[in-house]
């Protein structure tokens, strides 16, 4: 099969995003480069106000592009009002939903399960699929039973599975996946997918590129792969036009959108942070859960927000994709957006 063109421009596996969708009246009709924009000024602004409360912070979410700072005590909550922001009043802080998700990443060898916080149910929220076995079910939901309502269980129908494939777009002789962004090292080029994809070893190629080599593969831990780009830099650009000119981190209830080579463009939202998700291959860290729709062959691609690049697809489930930060990517290999 001759390769589509792909995710970045110059991997053009990828098709044109679908626009953003959910979102309020006021910001229906923005444009999703200005939609993006809003949001990320509400997000500056929540986190320097939240930052501000210290121990009393219950963390920032996204709205409908609008920033709800979560608080414990009705002094923070004027605090967040006199700056012009909503606060809602919550029960348990981000520092003590933190310390609980930490306690939980000390729960090993239970696949099939995942864990992250959820800043807009003031939770965190542990995931049992259904393919896990009954043991490691019985083993999860014990350690969860002890935090009490600061931890929520969900049970998940089916499997969750890292996305590669056979086919087309960047591909080896064993699978395919997806490019995430070009970025430089150096001043050289690199090509920045899902490390479940480089790990397989081998010869990539893909779009306008052939011969590209693994240099840096870390999974499991993280879920980061680099390639080299021997027929020379490509822009850090989606077909669509968009540019992507700076990583930022998710936020949850943050709109953001997602390209693959499987299916393509499409949106989505945030659903939590720094999550620890249990593939079978062991466990990934520092994930984000959203509700884009993805699939095989999709692993590696970008989850963006406007011109801000979020992170490179891991997997997931029928309801959940997992992405795995481009800030951390970038801060570990020492690398630059091209």
């Amino acid at each position: 099969m001759t390769p589509r063109k792909t995710a970045l421009k110059t991997f053009a596996v990828l098709s044109a995003a679908a626009l953003t969708s959910g979102v309020c009246a006021s910001a229906a009709t923005a444009s999703p480069l200005a939609f993006a924009d809003m949001q990320a000024n509400a997000v500056s602004n929540a986190t320097q106000v939240a930052s501000s409360l210290g121990a009393t912070s219950g963390g920032i979410y996204l709205e409908n592009g609008k920033a709800i700072v979560n608080v414990t005590d009705d002094a923070s909550a004027q605090k967040v009002e006199a700056a012009g922001l909503t606060a809602k009043k919550v029960k348990h802080t981000f520092a003590a939903l933190t310390g609980v998700k930490n306690s939980l990443d000390a729960v090993k060898n239970v696949p099939q399960t995942a864990w992250g916080i959820d800043t807009k149910t003031n939770q965190v929220v542990v995931k049992v699929y259904d393919a896990a076995s009954k043991a490691t079910s019985d083993k999860v939901a014990a350690a969860a039973a002890q935090y009490g309502d600061s931890v929520r269980v969900e049970h998940r129908t089916g499997k969750l599975e890292l996305y590669i494939s056979d086919g087309d777009a960047i591909q080896n002789d064993q699978g395919r996946c997806s490019l995430g962004f070009n970025v430089t090292r150096d001043g050289s080029p690199f090509l920045l997918t899902a490390g479940h994809c480089t790990n397989l070893g081998g010869t990539w190629a893909g779009g306008d590129v052939s011969g590209a080599q693994v240099v840096e593969s870390d999974c499991p831990g993280a879920d980061s792969g680099l390639l080299t780009r021997p027929n020379g830099t490509g822009p850090s650009e989606i077909n669509t036009g968009q540019a992507i000119t700076s990583a930022a981190a998710p936020t949850v209830g943050e709109q953001m959108e997602k390209q693959g080579s499987t299916t393509g463009g499409g949106s989505g939202e945030v659903t939590s942070v720094d999550e620890s998700v249990n593939f079978d291959v062991g466990v990934l860290n520092h994930e984000f859960g959203t509700t884009a729709h993805t699939d095989h062959g999709d692993s590696g691609g970008p989850a963006y927000d406007g011109s801000k690049g979020l992170g490179t697809l891991s997997g997931g489930d029928t309801v959940t994709s997992y992405f795995y930060p481009l800030t951390l990517e970038l801060q570990s290999y020492g690398l630059e957006l091209a």
